[in-house]
């Protein structure tokens, strides 16, 4: 299933958007999940202070076990989000609210990268990022502090 018009970018409602990543975030904190943002979103509110324009999804990274993951997908169902899909080969699921997509991947705690956090700040909030933040820039895309670039590299 690839992106339509269900999915609206983040950038082209950023209060809903802001609105969700709140929810989210307050939600993987009650459940004691480590959630960080990763790769789109993370270059976004790194090199450009908010959502990159045309971005189409939310991207946060977690860690935690089988059983957390189980109770995060329940919890955030009774909260009206909707899985969309699971990616096998990666393991990331697609949840959908308001028309904004979030793709959530999981990783491990002691691999580079998410054994500790840096922080970003957008709209008096502060983010957990992968540590050390343009390091994994640079591992995630090439050119990644050039605004005007795609991204020509992904590793995810």
């Amino acid at each position: 299933m690839g992106y339509s018009r269900n999915y609206i970018a983040p950038s082209e409602q950023v209060e809903v958007a802001d609105n969700i990543l709140n929810e989210v975030f307050s939600i993987m904190k009650r459940l004691k999940i480590k959630t960080f943002l990763a790769f789109g979103t993370c270059l976004g509110f790194v090199r450009d202070g908010g959502y990159i324009q045309g971005d189409r999804d939310l991207d946060l990274g977690i860690i935690c076990d089988w059983i957390q993951r189980e109770r995060l997908t329940k919890v955030l169902r009774t909260n009206g989000f909707t899985r969309r899909r699971i990616i096998h080969k990666s393991g990331h699921i697609h949840f959908l609210k308001n028309k904004v997509c979030i793709d959530i991947f999981f990783f491990s705690e002691n691999t580079e990268y998410y054994s500790k956090f840096d922080y970003v700040r957008y709209k008096k909030k502060r983010y957990p990022v992968p540590h050390p933040v343009k390091k994994y820039l640079n591992r995630c895309y090439s050119n990644w502090k050039v605004k005007e670039n795609e991204p020509t590299h992904y590793f995810g």
